[in-house]
């Protein structure tokens, strides 16, 4: 149902091995995001295990666009497509190596006050936000953009590390907003106006084998654990074990999502760790498609984790 994303598939048997694929770019900076590395990653690894001949198995590489707004793989674990899958596998390009990569839960949520003293209605509910951010547990937080300055509506994102503690806290926001359009007199609208993002579930089987792959490439691996805000790739690790690790492509620190770090995805260095990266996950799956224990501790990592 996503006009520009795509599915290939090789192979057949009972080990399932995907590759995601992203590829969109950000208007008046380009790859700021280094997809255009990201998705020829995923496309050459799977080439490599395409040539291998005598694996039961199949490898699909199914491509995920949007992936700054549409939340494509939000739709992509809804179908069901991921559920038979023993691992899916991506990799993000960055300033440093991290193998662990944790994102947090989401929720885009639209409040529109009516009526009333609607300009009022707004005023009094983002001074109930502040309250709730003076305080707010650990690794929660809401940000908001007023969509109009002589409107009354707000687009409000709010995150949270595990999808539990993200409902308390929209239960909350969603309760000041009612009592702001009760107080005021005014009518109140809510909607999603993106989809929902889940947090990123660990799975300690394959970012184990991963960190060897990369140590095997010549990689210094961070001792950080990566946090990316939120990813629609935290919704495909809630249907089958799921890993995503970030590749460093720079020498020294560049900010993401600029001009700058889409220049550094068109250098020597960047072309030598798509090879890198590429050898990676074709390794990981090659392990995937031949080890049945090593299958079985994917799926009882999964299990955990939930």
């Amino acid at each position: 149902g996503m006009e520009t994303s795509f599915f290939a598939a090789v192979g057949s048997g009972p080990a399932k091995y995907v590759l995601l694929a992203e590829y969109d770019a950000l208007p008046d900076i380009g790859h700021g995001c280094g997809h255009n590395l990201s998705g020829a990653i995923s496309v050459l690894a799977a080439l490599a295990l395409g040539d291998l001949s005598g694996i039961e198995g199949e490898v699909r590489v199914i491509g995920t666009p949007a992936e700054e707004s549409g939340g494509s793989k939000v739709i992509l674990a809804e179908s069901g497509v991921m559920d038979d899958v023993d691992l899916a596998a991506m990799i993000h390009c960055g300033n440093a190596t991290v193998v662990p990569f944790r994102s947090l839960a989401i929720d885009a949520q639209r409040f529109a006050f009516e009526g009333g003293e609607s300009s009022d209605a707004l005023m009094f509910f983002l001074h109930c936000l502040d309250m709730i951010r003076d305080n707010p547990p650990e690794g929660v937080s809401i940000h908001g953009i007023v969509r109009h300055g002589q409107g009354a509506e707000v687009d409000l994102y709010i995150r949270a590390p595990e999808r539990d503690l993200l409902e308390r806290i929209t239960g909350r926001v969603n309760r000041c907003a009612e009592g702001a359009s009760k107080a005021t007199g005014s009518s109140l609208g809510y909607d999603r106006f993106e989809p929902s993002f889940e947090n990123m579930l660990p799975n300690d089987a394959a970012e184990k084998f991963l960190e060897r792959l990369f140590i095997l490439e010549g990689e210094k691996l961070s001792a950080e654990v990566g946090y990316g805000g939120s990813s629609d790739i935290g919704n495909i690790s809630h249907r089958c074990p799921a890993v995503h690790p970030f590749l460093s492509i720079t020498e020294k620190p560049v900010a993401l999502h600029s001009r700058e770090f889409a220049l550094a995805t068109i250098t020597p260095l960047a072309r030598k760790k798509l090879l890198s990266g590429a050898r990676v996950l074709a390794r990981l799956g090659a392990k995937v498609l031949v080890d049945q224990p090593f299958r079985d501790s994917l799926r009882i990592s999964f299990d955990r984790s939930k």
